[in-house]
């Protein structure tokens, strides 16, 4: 399935924000490539805050700074045993110490791009950074993201959530794509879609079934791209739409569409693993 490691010439680059999602996708990758660096985005929460004020406008935010209060304070705990249970047996151990890391305040800095341009990376692969500038997508390498959602469908954040809010549980999945200027909106590489246990899944489990699923697409698609054959699916009928943080409103919504697929089906679904574990 792979053929880079041994005699690998073409460097790898990972850009990533700091978690135990980020630090799986690492991990997975380095046990399969000779990765070059990893560095590491800040959070900058005060310009998030901007952005979305002048994009949604107050009332929307502060129903989404609810939803971010209600979410530490009870999904968290809530999702806690299961998300345990999900990634026993996966590597989540932080990579510094192992790989070079740096951290940096942003992907679209000048400590980014001189990286960048020192290492000449081949691909780029990419973990829930920020949206990366034109002018650092010119650069050179081929950047690829994993994404918690199906494109074009559910581009932007939460994209299982949506999707079960939306009624569309079968929506519910992982996208690799290549990344392009916009939102979620480059070429994409492959999906897979994941099964929802109504039972026991929140908003954070299905991101870390998400990540799950994502990991041998992403290795794949790394060694296409390594070996020169990466190819895309052709495009999309339509654009899709781009999703923001959800309200507490829209989780009431999403709590009542999870109970809704308790007796609706027949069955209690039971997520698969996307490969045997390591």
């Amino acid at each position: 399935m792979y053929d880079a490691k041994p005699g690998q010439s073409r460097p790898i680059v990972i850009a990533a924000r700091r978690g135990e999602l980020s630090y799986l996708l690492i991990n997975h990758l380095a046990e399969r490539y000779d990765v070059e660096h990893v560095v590491f985005e800040a959070s900058r929460p005060t310009r998030l805050l901007r952005y979305r004020l002048q994009r949604l406008g107050p009332a929307t935010v502060a129903g989404q700074l609810l939803m971010h209060v209600w979410d530490r304070a009870v999904v968290r705990t809530r999702s806690q045993a299961h998300n345990r249970d999900l990634l026993r047996g996966y590597d989540i151990r932080r990579p510094d110490g192992r790989l070079p890391t740096t951290d940096v305040r942003s992907v679209n800095g000048p400590a980014f791009a001189d990286l960048i341009e020192e290492i000449r990376p081949w691909v780029v692969v990419v973990s829930g950074t920020g949206i990366i500038a034109p002018r650092v997508l010119s650069l050179g390498p081929i950047f690829l993201n994993i994404h918690c959602g199906i494109t074009p469908d559910y581009r932007g954040v939460h994209g299982g959530f949506w999707a079960i809010a939306a009624g569309r549980p079968d929506l519910v999945g992982t996208t690799v794509h290549v990344i392009d200027p916009g939102v979620d909106t480059g070429p994409i590489v492959a999906q897979r879609i994941v099964d929802v246990d109504p039972w026991c899944d929140t908003m954070r489990t299905l991101t870390t079934k998400q990540y799950l699923a994502g990991l041998e697409p992403m290795a794949v698609a790394v060694a296409d791209a390594l070996a020169g054959r990466l190819r895309t699916k052709p495009d999309a009928p339509h654009p899709g739409r781009q999703w923001f943080s959800p309200t507490l409103t829209d989780h009431r919504r999403f709590r009542k569409c999870l109970t809704a697929m308790r007796t609706d089906g027949g069955g209690r679904p039971v997520w698969r693993d996307p490969e045997p574990r390591r």
